[in-house]
């Protein structure tokens, strides 16, 4: 659509930009204020002037905050650099949550044609729920002993029921087929080779049926002639059998299944592979597709690791089988349509209606297409194009064919006139007919765990005409053929490199919009004001005059000014930087349009910029134009309504910490800090996209950038970094925690006579008083209780003075550092606390079902969760420890987590934040068993991520069941022990206004599922 380049006649101004109104509403004041002295409202009276030169200024002030926010918030570079205006790429992606979503996820990893993601069983329970799929090991629930059993059978011999765990998904890949090693989903190889004037095509099948079987790994160490002896070659029933030995190793041995298009070609592969060098490039070809199927398998469980759902997990990934099916069908076609092309188009419709294809897409084809940049980017953010939900739930995997469903789409197809007689049979991988799946008219039944492929070459499409049948010619069925490959060459799947992945940040046009013009420039000529100098004839007097009136006009023009400046500094209010101060005021120092100084030099001392811009101003204020507590509510502010564009609010943790601050029971022992209020919504704003799009996402327990296929190369550390699931960095976030990286809470592990406490400011020296006295009893006591306030006291100590902490009436340590005066030391010890418990604020959550045993043989019922099977407490979700149920450790000694007040919303963020089918346990614990837990949780993290992933690539020794087995007693025996500790309290007393610490019966239950 043109724009219309004209100016309308009766144009609409919004009243900061109207001079008539703004001159009227003015004169209405000046009649309101000054009507006792000022009778005439004439324009040649120079208030009237003053008001019109003001209105006038606005209109300029009006017309510079009406630009487009683009052009407001642009740098000099016509850059916006706003870090609160998020990408669609940033803010509108979410990690995995549906099955759709993994699905996506995991397509777009290379070497990956199609996944799934099954979370159940398809058969069903008593109650009609879908099954979970069984774990690696099969758990017992033994009611007579009030506990969970490995095996089947209590001390009176009773079949047990077994525990279904949930939340264990099985996933399904389809890998791309290799241009060289053909389908790498199947085991069967392809080797062809050149005998006399042919080729010979034969099919080689591994005695196992999973590439994961140990003897796969049998390709590495026989993959040369030196390495291998042939034990046998033989032809039995139309295969040939071939056994393989190691060479030294005669225990290590690998054996196939050949087979062949013709029986007589059996003889001649019978002879060609009776050599060693020639098995060698057989077994070459093996270790190739292997390793080309690993690669793959790495980035899935990177993919899936990334993106766990808090206490979820997936059972080891699996290479989808496919079964062929044949479809035979006689088909009346109208005369005078092309037959290769109707041949071409019917073989193409069966193949996509048996086998779904999915399609990448451009960001642009999309917008193209009319799609809304929210549904673009709904799910995953991918790396390879974009995918559409349609054809994602389409590609499933089915658990029947139906004829209607060929036949409806065969009748689309221009020439098709009728379908009949259709008959369709599946065949598995090595060419057998499947039991129950010959010759089905209406619906061919699958497993529902198996991909259908068209095969052409079993099929039997028979074309009429007039009920008369015809055969295509071998010329015919070549370009039928051609055309057929040349479509799925064309509209294969293929992932999409160096495309645009996100839309572009706009660019807005930079503006001086704090520059001021003087206001006396506007006035007329004889007010000798601005361009308009007095003569240097005019008296004393006349200049004098002048300098009062311009004098008069600079309190006008300084509040002018600032609004200027305030307008250009709207980019940094809504930027989540640190800043001092929310007005922004300007010093007039240049006439920006001549350059020259600004009247004001002559007319105030130079100490006018300094008094202010850099005056010395009173603590409680930022500048004169604003005092702290204006500066915090005002900041504070515009940090909500950053938030609240994304439905986030602050207040509920805003309150919490003033009940804190003003807590009676001495307990909280922390101020109200508002810069540390702005710097936790500054640090949640930064973070937002990360935080909301992995909020309900578990840790990834691999934590691996590629997982190597030799468990002997490094992995990236878990402790002492940042690697922390995203649900964990949410509440960090929503509690004020900063520093939430994976590392000791608790640093001191042994009794000593003094202590350092490394934070991240400085460290910081204790010592214990009088150590030959109960050494370990003051130890023990002072871990306990150093992080608290209220139980130091400065006191002097030869010549200085020392904050010491107190138990009742007894020195137990003293910090190092010494002060002059006692003023100096009470108000560094807020500063010691504070910097104590910030660094030391931190938690642990642990997902129960990464606590479940790996197989019935090596783990022992002393590595099973607690349960609860007595009468009282026996029921489905008390059975089962480990379906959706995590534990949140917290070190309950410091001074916010002792406040009853931080625990109790602690506990709802805890809650409110995770999914609502997970069961939580929260523990406020003491020093030691904070620092028992700690231990083992960190061995364990390191001994699981080892274990799983040998545990998957079937590489395990014989020790390291009983070795991951011993360390998951040790985390469980330490999970066992932990006990909420409360702080000492008095019953509340309603008779009484006020208590020490009450307890309140009912509301003081805390640390329990």
């Amino acid at each position: 659509m043109q724009t219309a380049l004209f100016i309308p006649r009766d144009r609409k101004l919004p009243p900061s930009q109207d001079f008539t109104f703004l001159q009227q509403r003015g004169l209405k004041y000046i009649e309101q204020l000054g009507r006792k002295f000022w009778t005439d409202y004439n324009a040649h009276d120079p208030g009237i002037t003053i008001l019109e030169v003001l209105c006038y200024a606005i209109t300029e002030l009006g017309y510079r905050s009406d630009f487009d926010i683009k052009d407001l918030l642009a740098d000099e570079g016509n850059a916006i650099r706003n870090r609160t205006f998020f990408t669609a790429a940033e803010i509108f992606p979410n990690a995995a949550l549906t099955v759709t979503d993994y699905r996506k996820l995991l397509i777009d990893c290379n070497g990956v044609a199609n996944a799934w993601l099954l979370p159940t069983q398809k058969t069903t329970d008593a109650d009609g729920y879908l099954l979970p799929h069984p774990s690696e090991a099969t758990l017992y629930i033994n009611k007579l002993e009030d506990k969970l059993s490995l095996d089947n059978t209590d001390r009176n011999g009773k079949i047990l029921d077994p525990l279904g765990i949930r939340g264990l998904a099985k996933v399904k890949i389809e890998l791309e087929e290799d241009p060289v090693l053909g389908d790498l989903n199947t085991l069967l190889l392809e080797f062809p080779f050149w005998h006399q004037d042919h080729w010979i095509n034969l099919r080689i099948a591994p005695q196992f049926t999973n590439w994961n079987h140990p003897d796969a790994g049998l390709f590495k160490k026989m993959n040369t002639p030196s390495e291998i002896t042939i034990e046998s070659i033989q032809k039995t029933a139309g295969i040939i059998y071939l056994v393989v030995n190691r060479y030294g190793h005669p225990e290590d041995s690998l054996r196939f299944r050949i087979y062949g298009d013709h029986p007589a070609e059996l003889d001649i592969a019978l002879a060609y592979l009776d050599n060693e060098q020639r098995v060698c490039e057989v077994i070459s070809a093996f270790e190739k597709k292997k390793d080309k199927i690993e690669q793959t398998f790495s980035a899935v469980s990177i993919a899936l690791q990334q993106n766990r759902n808090l206490t979820e997990d997936y059972l080891c990934v699996e290479v989808i089988e496919k079964v062929r099916v044949a479809v035979c069908a006689d088909i009346e076609i109208e005369t005078g349509f092309d037959v290769v092309e109707v041949m071409a188009q019917i073989q193409i419709t069966i193949d996509n209606t048996i086998s779904p294809k999915i399609n990448f897409y451009t960001l642009s084809q999309l917008v193209a297409e009319g799609i809304a940049s929210d549904q673009i980017f709904t799910g995953p953010r991918l790396q390879n194009g974009f995918l559409k939900d349609g054809e994602i739930e389409k590609a499933t995997l089915p658990s029947a064919i139906h004829a209607s469903d060929i036949i409806a789409a065969l009748m689309e197809i221009p020439g098709v006139k009728s379908v009949k007689n259709l008959l369709m049979t599946a065949y598995n991988y090595l060419g057998q007919p499947l039991t129950g799946a010959i010759n089905q008219s209406w619906v061919l039944p699958l497993s529902g765990e198996v991909k259908p492929v068209f095969d052409a070459d079993r099929s039997k499409l028979l074309l009429f005409q007039k009920n008369i049948p015809f055969l295509l010619t071998e010329t015919q069925q070549m370009l039928v053929a051609q055309k057929v490959m040349m479509h799925q060459m064309q509209f294969s799947q293929r992932k999409l490199q160096a495309i645009q992945q996100d839309f572009e940040i706009g660019t807005g046009s930079h503006y001086a919009l704090q520059n001021y013009y003087s206001i006396q420039d506007e006035f007329p000529a004889n007010y000798g004001l601005g361009k308009n100098d007095l003569s240097d004839k005019a008296s004393p007097e006349r200049k004098a005059q002048v300098k009062q009136l311009q004098g008069y006009l600079y309190f006008y023009e300084q509040i002018l000014a600032d609004f200027f400046n305030q307008l250009y500094h709207a980019k940094t209010l809504f930027d989540t930087g640190d800043i001092d101060r929310t007005y922004f005021p300007a010093f007039i120092e240049k006439d920006p349009d001549s350059g020259t100084d600004f009247y004001s030099a002559f007319l105030y001392t130079d100490q006018l910029e300094s008094t202010l811009m850099q005056g010395q101003f009173p603590e409680d204020e930022t500048s004169l134009y604003e005092t702290n507590t204006q500066f915090y509510d005002r900041r504070n502010r515009i940090l909500d309504h950053l938030m609240a564009r994304f439905a986030e609010s602050f207040n509920d943790y805003v309150l919490m910490m003033y009940r804190i601050s003003h807590d009676t029971s001495g307990r909280g022992a922390l101020a109200f800090d508002h810069a540390d209020l702005i710097a936790d919504k500054q640090n949640f704003i930064n973070a937002y996209p990360e935080i909301s799009r992995n909020r309900g996402l578990g840790m990834d327990y691999l934590h691996a950038r590629i997982v190597p296929p030799d468990p002997a190369l490094q992995l990236d550390a878990f402790w002492n970094s940042g690697h922390r699931g995203g649900y964990e960095k949410r509440v960090a976030k929503l509690l004020g925690i900063n520093n939430s990286n994976l590392r000791d809470i608790v640093t001191e592990k042994t009794v000593q006579t003094q202590w350092t406490v490394e934070t991240e400011a400085e460290s910081y020296l204790f010592k214990i008083i009088d150590p030959d006295t109960n050494l370990e009893e003051k130890w023990y006591w002072a871990q306990q209780h150093f992080t608290l306030q209220t139980l130091y006291r400065a006191e002097k100590y030869a010549g200085n003075f020392y904050l010491y902490l107190y138990k009742d009436e007894q020195k137990i340590a003293r910090f190092v550092q010494s002060f002059p005066n006692k003023n100096e030391a009470v108000a560094y010890l807020a500063h010691l606390i504070k910097e104590i418990n910030l660094y030391h604020e931190n938690f642990y959550c642990l997902e129960h079902i990464l606590l479940r045993p790996f197989d019935n043989d090596h783990f022992s019922d002393e590595a099973l969760l607690s349960v609860c099977l007595n009468d009282d407490c026996d029921d489905e979700a008390n059975n089962d420890p480990y379906s959706f149920k995590a534990t949140v450790v917290l070190p309950g000694y410091l001074s916010r987590f002792q406040n009853l007040t931080f625990r109790k919303y602690a506990e709802k963020i805890f809650r409110q934040e995770a999914p609502a089918h997970v069961l939580l346990k929260i523990c406020w614990v003491n020093t030691k068993d904070l620092l028992d837990f700690q231990e083992t949780y960190r061995n364990w993290l390191e001994a699981y991520r080892g274990y799983r992933l040998k545990f998957c690539a079937n590489t395990l020794t014989d020790s390291d069941p009983s070795d991951y087995a011993a360390t998951l007693e040790q985390l469980v025996a330490a999970l066992k022990e932990l006990h909420t500790i409360y702080p000492e309290g008095n019953l509340y007393d309603c008779r009484l206004s006020e208590s020490n610490n009450p307890i309140i019966l009912g509301n003081t239950s805390l640390g329990t599922l």
